[in-house]
């Protein structure tokens, strides 16, 4: 099965693409699993497996991973992979994250640098800012569940696989309160990556605002940046055609 126990739990992984291709780890975003193409890395998976030794993860809590920790953070999540990668023997591996996931790309680069070739990181914010704070705290698995029941619904399929009924409203409170906090990372912390970057939004991504993508484009030594234009959060999903080539192009030069 598919699965590795990393610290205090069984981390839900698959390893699609080429056993002999450098290894390339792939995070989804707050809310995805590994077969999500709007929060995770569906939709540009197999054009990745067909070079790389793609190795595609389901975050504590999320998907088929439970959370026994009763809590989530990004220092967390950040561990849980570090130790995935060390275990499956891959460092240093190429990382790239979606939103929650290129957060966590930036936590192994800054505290576990060994375990980075390159990282990857789409829509992610280096601080809290007050859009991010403000979107989290509307955020009530209940208010959700009255309101838009279908989405309710697709939510707790995805991430009650294994737990007990119910356990996605318990995620998403974890998830709110991981990111009204966190990330808290300063221009001096980002200046300490020393690993090749590449750093993706959409031009109108209120996650990652253009503020935040440029004091990381400016901090983080030699990074390298794409802004589509007319372009959401979701900007591997609008764009595949634009995201999926220009990530092929870095992690070949890298």
């Amino acid at each position: 099965m598919p699965y590795a126990t990393v610290g205090d739990l069984e981390l839900y992984h698959e390893e699609p693409g080429r056993e002999d291709g450098q290894p390339l780890v792939l995070l989804h975003g707050a809310g995805g699993t590994i077969d999500d193409p709007v929060g995770g890395w569906a939709g540009l998976m197999p054009s990745f497996a067909e070079e790389y030794r793609v190795v595609a993860v389901e975050h504590r809590g999320h998907g088929r991973t439970t959370n026994p920790a009763g809590f989530m953070s990004f220092e967390q999540l950040g561990d849980d992979i570090g130790g995935l990668i060390e275990q499956l023997g891959i460092a240093p591996a190429h990382v790239a994250g979606i939103s929650d996931g290129g957060v966590v790309a930036l936590d192994l680069a800054l505290r576990r640098p060994q375990l980075t070739r390159s990282i990857v990181v789409l829509g992610a914010n280096h601080s809290t800012h007050d859009g991010l704070a403000d979107y989290a705290a509307s955020l009530d698995p209940d208010a959700l569940e009255e309101a838009h029941p279908e989405a309710a619904a697709a939510f707790a399929a995805r991430h009650d696989q294994g737990k007990e009924p119910g356990w996605w409203k318990t995620l998403m409170r974890q998830i709110v309160e991981n990111n009204t906090h966190n990330p808290t990372w300063t221009p001096e912390d980002l200046n300490r990556i020393s690993c090749p970057t590449l750093l993706i939004a959409g031009e109108n991504d209120p996650f990652a605002p253009t503020d935040q993508m440029t004091t990381m484009k400016r901090e983080i030594p030699g990074a390298e940046w794409l802004i589509v234009n007319h372009a959401g959060h979701p900007v591997h999903f609008e764009h595949p055609e634009i995201v999926g080539p220009r990530i092929l192009d870095f992690l070949g030069r890298n």
